[in-house]
């Protein structure tokens, strides 16, 4: 008998999980309490021998999470691109804040 449906994947272990973080696996068991509590990461469901963690919830929170993703403006839905210049910067100023030189 065939429980398992075919997509289903096997849990991620502990070193997976380290690995999509970026981080050891001693660093990880280190600080795996405060990323639970800081930053939401999902419990193991598995707290018996080598922990594991479920495929869906743990990918739905790294792409939310992930330490390396870099960090959005608050209310922007995009980030200004960078200036080419201190010039082009001044004068994406000006257009914004409507300043002009008389």
């Amino acid at each position: 008998m065939h429980l398992r449906p075919e997509s289903m994947q096997p849990p991620y272990s502990s070193t997976e999980v380290a690995a999509a973080i970026g981080i050891s696996l001693d660093t990880f068991y280190r600080t795996r309490r405060l990323r639970h509590e800081r930053d939401g990461l999902p419990s193991p469901i598995s707290e018996r021998g080598p922990l594991k963690w479920e495929c869906t919830g743990f990918d739905a929170w790294l792409t939310r999470h992930h330490p390396m993703r870099p960090k959005t403006i608050a209310n922007d839905a995009f980030a200004p691109p960078p200036a080419a210049s201190d010039e082009d910067h001044r004068e994406r100023l000006r257009r914004a804040y409507g300043q002009h030189d008389s």
